[in-house]
Order: C-alpha cells, then sequence, then structure tokens
C-alpha cells in the first residue's frame, strides 16, 4: 500500500465545535485506525462567535511536516469560514459547507457539497450543536480521512452514553445526506 496523506480542516466560529471535531477525527484516524496524525487548532480573539479552525494531518507513514498545507478536505461551517479557509485547498479538494449559513461558495472548487447541517442537526435532535456530528457522518462518506466505523467509534467514546443516542441520529442524518449527494 502507498502513503495515504489526508490534510482536513475544520471551519467555523466559537461554539461550533471545531476542537471537538479535530479530536474525534484524530482518534478516528490514529487511535481506532492506526495512522500517524497531526492535529493543530487555532483559535480566533473571541471564544465564541470568533473564527476557528483545527486541522489534522492523517498519514499511513511518518509525517514529517506539521502544517497543512494545501487541504484535501475543508468544511465551512459559516460564511466567513469559507471565505478564509478554502484559499489553499486543492481545486481537486473537497469542500462542504453548511448550506444555509454560507450562500457564496469559490468557483475554483471543483468538488462544493452543501448540506444544511445545522437544520438536519435540529430535525433529527432537536438541538443546533448537533451539526458538528451531522458533519462528521458526511465527512466520513465524502472524504477519506477515516471510515464512517471509526468515526462513529470515536464519537462514542468522546460522549457520555446519554448523549449517544442523540448522536447516532446525528451522526446517521449527515450519512444519508451525503450518501444522497453522491447518488
Amino acid at each position: 500500500m502507498g502513503s495515504r496523506h489526508y490534510e482536513i480542516r475544520f471551519g467555523g466560529s466559537g461554539g461550533q465545535g471545531m476542537m471537538l471535531m479535530g479530536d474525534v477525527m484524530a482518534q478516528a484516524a490514529g487511535v481506532i485506525e492506526g495512522n500517524e496524525i497531526l492535529l493543530a487548532k487555532s483559535y480566533g480573539p473571541e471564544s465564541r462567535g470568533g473564527a476557528c479552525r483545527s486541522e489534522l494531518i492523517v498519514d499511513n507513514d511518518s509525517i514529517n511536516y506539521p502544517i497543512v498545507r494545501k487541504p484535501d478536505f475543508v468544511l465551512a461551517m459559516t460564511q466567513m469560514a469559507c471565505d478564509k479557509y478554502h484559499l489553499d485547498m486543492d481545486k481537486d479538494g473537497v469542500l462542504l459547507v453548511d448550506s444555509d449559513l454560507v450562500k457564496e461558495v469559490p468557483q475554483d472548487i471543483e468538488h462544493v457539497y452543501r448540506i444544511p447541517l445545522t437544520k438536519l442537526a435540529m430535525e433529527v435532535t432537536g438541538k443546533p450543536i448537533a451539526a458538528n456530528v451531522v458533519a462528521l457522518g458526511a465527512i466520513s462518506v465524502l472524504g477519506r480521512c477515516a471510515g464512517s466505523d471509526a468515526v462513529l467509534q470515536a464519537i462514542l467514546n468522546r460522549f457520555a452514553p446519554k448523549l449517544h443516542d442523540m448522536n447516532r441520529k446525528a451522526f446517521q442524518a449527515g450519512i444519508v445526506s451525503a450518501q444522497s449527494l453522491l447518488a
């Protein structure tokens, strides 16, 4: 098997769970699937409402440069995140946006997927904060960072058992939405 190098960026505003998403995906790709990982987090000056991102590099071999240079996948949960965090993407990369919060997407990115992540979270769980788990479900289908089983296991490992049912519903909603876009 050749080298499997994959770079992913989760972008949004403080309070949307971008740091949590990085942690979950790092556990899925690294601990559960056994890859080398490097996770970096960046907050704006505000803790809630300001731009923030987490970035993950996944490789089945040693990671010799600790910075995401050309993300293969970018999640943009806000318009500001889309505008700011897609700029260094590979034109063949994948951009996933929350379609209710990101109205303008770059024309030079070939693979843009629009899913109403926050709306879906509200529909299936009654909680907009679950949008990040919906996004993780979609990413497990649209991206090549970690498989759906590993991502779900990492989510269940991260949250208290009383939240497992809600998170399973949110995760499944993301999977179904992403699969419908690929059909």
